[in-house]
């Protein structure tokens, strides 16, 4: 019974999304379904609500994801994320090398449709080489745009996976950093196929330099093990002092929905573990002999698939994932999950990333998928190795 409520719960949200396109009203039908079959009493959403607000890895995921937010908007309302694009072309040269380069850099930037802030600039340098198709320049730039997701820290969706997997924000990166540098290196031996020259100019790799300290004191102090989410803050606030227009930038950057998306995440998981959902469906799977394993890579494809958002492909599954497997494997569980929710992502017809490049380079989805088809599938099974390893 406890499996089928689950089923039904993930049913409605399913169809309560596509026709609502709510993420946040869509976890609490299904939590409604869910507490409609099982006849859960209504105290228990009084005590998940109090879980949930008196869970540390709560708020610092909510303090990660604004500081996120925040060093976002200060870049691009600066004008930085302008001026280090614009250094890249100038250091690297090669139209090639430099369409793949400008995305990456963009992917640093988690942005909806981020993929369109570097579109316009890398279909002009396209234009500048004959040999570069329209094609070539749209899966280029949105791959190199994606392939960051794997493992870059400011991606609230890794953020999410450290806190319900209880490890450190680093721990994580660490695991997917193989899957990632597989999407990249594939990605350009296949897409590039050039030999990057590099034009080193002193004007250049300051301006490069002055554009992006940021987003570089962040990897430096995240690699010398500080945690995370009070790196991002610290430095989001401290970058944004140094600029103008503070107020503006603080306000754009209070994403209201994403943060009631956030405390329905960690709701819908209080909620599924107070109800005991958890013990319930692991017994009904094992008696059934349905393989656990199973349940990790299907559930957050298809999420990632119906969804085209990363965070929400992790927050519809990883509640009911983290809570089938014990938690000494919870950390390559969470990996290998991972891997199978943005591989479902990048494949997502509904992703906002493929709707508007494949419209702006005219190009069809079927043959986006063709071509990044080896380089997916290189990342995942680096993933699976991981798992198996860890």
């Amino acid at each position: 019974m406890t499996t089928l409520a689950v089923f039904i719960g993930i049913f409605a949200m399913i169809i309560s999304l596509r026709y609502l396109k709510d993420l946040t009203l869509s976890f609490f039908i299904a939590i409604i379904a869910i507490s409609a079959v099982l006849l859960t009493p209504p105290l228990l959403y009084f005590q998940a609500f109090s879980r949930e607000f008196t869970d540390w890895n709560f708020w610092k995921v909510m303090m990660t994801i604004f500081s996120i937010y925040l060093l976002g908007e200060t870049l691009n309302k600066s004008g930085d994320a302008a001026r280090f694009i614009s250094a890249i072309g100038k250091i690297f040269p090669t139209p090639r090398v430099a369409i793949s380069l400008i995305p990456a850099m963009i992917g640093l930037l988690p942005m909806p449709g981020g993929a369109m802030f570097s579109a316009p600039m890398v279909k002009e340098m396209a234009e500048s080489d004959s040999s570069i198709t329209a094609e070539d320049a749209m899966v280029t730039n949105y791959w190199f745009r994606h392939s960051m997701e794997y493992f870059w820290p400011l991606y609230p969706a890794i953020v999410i996976v450290a806190g319900m997997a209880k490890v450190s924000l680093r721990a994580m990166i660490v695991g997917m950093l193989p899957a990632g540098m597989a999407a990249i290196f594939v990605g350009y031996i296949l897409m590039v196929r050039k030999y990057p020259k590099i034009k080193l100019s002193p004007v250049a790799l300051k301006e490069l330099l002055l554009s992006t300290w940021p987003i570089l004191l962040v990897i430096v102090m995240v690699i010398l093990n500080q945690p995370g989410w009070l790196v991002v803050m610290i430095v989001s606030v401290v970058y944004l002092l140094t600029k103008r227009n503070k107020l503006e930038i603080l306000k754009r950057s209070l994403k209201w929905k994403t943060f009631l998306l956030i405390a329905a995440v960690f709701f819908f998981k209080a909620f599924v573990e107070m109800s005991g959902i958890p013990e319930n469906m692991s017994q009904e799977l094992l008696s059934w002999n349905v393989p656990v394993i199973l349940v990790i890579i299907v559930l957050p494809f298809i999420m990632g698939l119906m969804t085209g958002v990363t965070q929400a492909a992790v927050g519809l599954s990883f509640p009911l994932l983290v809570s089938l497997v014990p938690e000494n494997v919870l950390f390559s569980t969470s990996i290998l999950a991972y891997t199978f929710a943005v591989a479902g992502v990048l494949i997502s017809p509904v992703h906002l990333c493929v709707a508007l490049t494949s419209q702006y380079f005219s190009i069809s989805y079927t043959s986006m998928v063709k071509r990044i088809a080896i380089p997916l599938s290189s990342a995942t099974i680096v993933g699976i190795v991981m798992y198996l390893m860890l």
